[in-house]
């Protein structure tokens, strides 16, 4: 039974929410929730080695082999799976940050948790990035419990960069700062841990380089300066289709005014919130900030608010705390 009033709000209305996302886009559009072209091409393609997340794709493909039946994304079970994680993900991290938050800030927290969009209709996917999101999430819970790297954190990681390699760089940069913040300590073991982490990520990079290679080329006939910009824009608040064609101003109907005009707010939320997350690990932890490696990729080569998934709920944390801070925080 749910104690706790704020999460029982969140998990209720998250619910109907998420639910009501599902059926406006699927009953009342007509749109296919679970399209996922990555996994026909690749994932589910159990006859060829994938290119990339190798442990998402043995996944299905492993248990298509014992079932004798072909499992995928869309299968009942993992959809309810991702609802289950996705939803449990949202409670710790409300429970995480709702201490530097006051009464109104816990309140906005979930509300803005409840109606983001990209939450919504991402909320029932069983993709990788629920795996990304699951890393990010215990960097987070680790900086924020002051938590040493241990042998959990490093299974952990090992373990979701194989479902999400996105992950690589993130975890290759927490590794090297734990090693410089801990070098003069003489915490051995946190070093030690700390560089089996880079090297099981280093070595995670090499069975995907020519893939990494082949995605870091996308757009490289851009000028730099403009895509960085362009890509940073697209991340932050816009979808897929617009991160493709790269044109914004798309406004030949009322869709697409209303997409606009929320891409614009999103735009608005997000970089505010990101200004709210830096200035509390400025003051408190400076490494949190590492977690926003994870967009280096996307920013150099493609773009969309796809990628922004596993960061958004750390972004509207920070968007709360610039409103509505704990003026009593203890940390």
């Amino acid at each position: 039974m749910i104690t706790d009033k704020y999460v029982l709000y969140l998990v209720i209305l998250k619910t109907l929410f998420a639910s009501a996302t599902l059926y406006y886009f699927a009953v009342y559009l007509g749109f296919d929730m679970f399209t996922y072209p990555d996994f026909y091409t690749s994932y589910g393609n159990c006859t060829e080695k994938p290119y990339t997340n190798i442990l998402y794709s043995k996944l299905f493909c492993d248990l298509s082999s014992v079932t004798g039946k072909i499992i995928t994304h869309r299968s009942p079970f993992f959809i309810f799976l991702a609802a289950l994680i996705n939803m449990l993900i949202l409670v710790a991290y409300f429970k995480i940050f709702e201490r530097y938050l006051n009464k109104q800030g816990k309140y906005l927290l979930i509300i803005l948790f409840v109606i983001h969009p990209y939450i919504n209709i991402y909320f029932f996917r069983f993709y990788t990035e629920i795996f990304a999101s699951l890393g990010i999430f215990l960097i987070l819970f680790y900086k924020i419990r002051n938590l040493n790297i241990n042998f959990f954190f490093v299974i952990t990681a090992i373990i979701l960069i194989n479902f999400r390699n996105a992950l690589i760089p993130v975890f290759v940069l927490y590794g090297l700062y734990e090693i410089y913040s801990q070098i003069n300590k003489k915490k051995s073991k946190v070093i030690l841990y700390s560089i089996i982490l880079i090297i099981a990520s280093l070595l995670t990079y090499l069975s995907v380089m020519e893939f990494s290679s082949k995605f870091i080329s996308i757009n490289s006939n851009v000028n730099f300066f403009e895509k960085i910009a362009y890509n940073i824009i697209l991340a932050f608040g816009f979808r897929e289709s617009i991160g493709v064609s790269r044109d914004i101003f798309v406004l030949d109907d009322w869709f697409d005014i209303l997409s606009f005009a929320t891409s614009m707010l999103l735009l608005i939320i997000h970089f505010v919130g990101l200004y709210g997350v830096t200035k509390l690990s400025l003051k408190e932890d400076k490494s949190i900030l590492v977690i926003f490696i994870y967009l280096a990729v996307p920013i150099l080569a493609v773009s969309h608010m796809r990628y922004l998934v596993p960061l958004i709920p750390v972004l509207l944390f920070g968007f709360s705390y610039i409103l509505f801070k704990n003026q009593n925080e203890q940390i």
